[in-house]
């Protein structure tokens, strides 16, 4: 289940400053600013999909949660338990689509990407960890992605 705060479901943000962002908050409310545009990505199918987001650069968040300087990737894990780890080169033009987008469900975050592919584009977003993993290893050690997209 996501995380709660104050019964509220939230993305946590860890890093030496966490930040909790509640699901169901309008981008506009926070101190950030809003990415608003399309965003493309391929699926595992090959089918490629592009759809209007609305939320805050992924580079913001983990810029304002003070992410170590010797993180390599980043975690995305779900409310289900999916988690993706996403080099942080593929984190450009990446968003936190937030509130009610019309590419993203009701109150239920997502991480997109220009750069990473549809199953990594992990769906009702609770936490995002910053990792620092050794040269050589292994991402996919640090994933559980859903076998059916």
């Amino acid at each position: 289940m996501g995380r709660r705060s104050e019964s509220r479901q939230t993305v946590r943000i860890d890093g030496a400053d966490p930040i909790l962002l509640p699901w169901d908050v309008d981008p506009a409310a926070l101190p950030f600013d809003v990415v608003s545009g399309p965003i493309a990505f391929e699926c595992a199918s090959g089918d490629r999909i592009e759809r209007e987001y609305t939320g805050v650069a992924v580079f913001d968040l983990l810029e304002a949660a003070s992410m170590s300087g010797d993180t390599t990737h980043i975690q995305f894990e779900s409310a289900n338990g999916d988690l993706a780890c996403i080099p942080l080169a593929d984190l450009n033009g990446a968003v936190l689509a937030l509130g009610d987008g019309s590419g993203t469900a009701p109150e239920r975050p997502r991480f997109v990407s220009p750069h990473v592919l549809g199953p990594r584009t992990v769906k009702n977003v609770c936490r995002l960890r910053p990792r620092a993993l050794a040269a050589g290893a292994d991402r996919e050690a640090y994933e559980r992605l859903p076998l059916d997209e």
